[in-house]
């Protein structure tokens, strides 16, 4: 079922934004106990509505009252800003892959450097390598994503359950972190990552937008993703630099103890 975070607002954002459609007016410990968004968050989360035009705030009452927009236009507003992303976005993912074609030149695709696998037999043919590099991992291997992740995954449902089948055996660690927010298909994901048990660490995390994996600390692999097509990647970089790898290992490791295990949210 379609809901206003596809159209750019956060769960938290849309439980108080409905919750305003309900009771009209509210101070924010109402909205906090109304909307079951924590008070601890709940002034970043108006604040946010407050900042995109879609809640009102009287600043002459005290405490502050809270209303919302009219419907259709907190829906326009979302959808014009969303396209205006979107075409942000689409130049961003066009310089890049201008820079990309700059930098590789002439080189055939096999410098170990960027991938292309917005084709479906190249995004297959890329995955089966991957679980393949996954497999010969010695130490750890990190996957952060979203429904880019979960999409390239079950391309090659087969060789991915091997493969989690194996890390039971084995004695490498294995981090999953992934979105909260994942498309339909995550489901089947999320199904099979809970059926290993405690040999594969899964956790979601709400505000995981990037994707990438990372073997043995060492070989970091980038999706770029597809700005036609939101859950396909237009392909991937490998990427070996020390410092950029230093980095998301820290900011991994910060996710990953706020995100909520897998278990948990059954």
């Amino acid at each position: 079922m379609v809901s206003f975070r596809d159209l750019g607002l956060s769960s938290y954002e849309e439980r108080v934004y409905r919750a305003l459609l309900s009771v009209r007016t509210a101070t924010a410990e109402e909205l906090s106990e109304e909307s079951g968004v924590p008070m601890g968050r709940i002034y970043d989360v108006v604040n946010g509505l407050e900042s995109r035009d879609l809640v009102h705030c009287n600043p002459e009452t005290h405490p502050r009252v809270y209303s919302p927009i009219d419907t259709e236009m907190a829906i326009d507003r979302l959808l014009r800003n969303r396209k205006r992303d979107l075409e942000v976005e689409r130049t961003r993912y066009e310089n890049v892959a201008a820079e990309l074609r700059a930098q590789l030149g002439s080189q055939p695709p096999t410098d170990g450097r960027f991938w292309e696998t917005r084709s479906r037999d190249s995004e297959i043919e890329f995955v089966h390598a991957q679980i393949k590099r996954f497999s010969d991992a010695t130490d750890e291997v990190l996957i952060v994503g979203d429904s880019v992740v979960v999409h390239q995954f079950l391309t090659v449902i087969e060789p991915l359950e091997r493969w989690l089948e194996s890390v039971a055996n084995g004695s490498i660690r294995v981090h999953i972190l992934l979105s909260e927010h994942l498309s339909d298909e995550g489901d089947q994901l999320l199904q099979l990552l809970r059926a290993t048990g405690q040999s594969v660490e899964t956790r979601l995390h709400p505000s995981v937008t990037a994707n990438f994996d990372l073997i043995d600390q060492r070989d970091l692999y980038l999706y770029v993703t597809d700005p036609f097509a939101r859950s396909r990647p237009l392909g991937t970089i490998h990427v070996t630099e020390d410092a950029l790898i230093e980095e998301l290992i820290d900011e991994f490791t910060a996710y990953w103890r706020e995100a909520e295990t897998l278990s948990e949210s059954m």
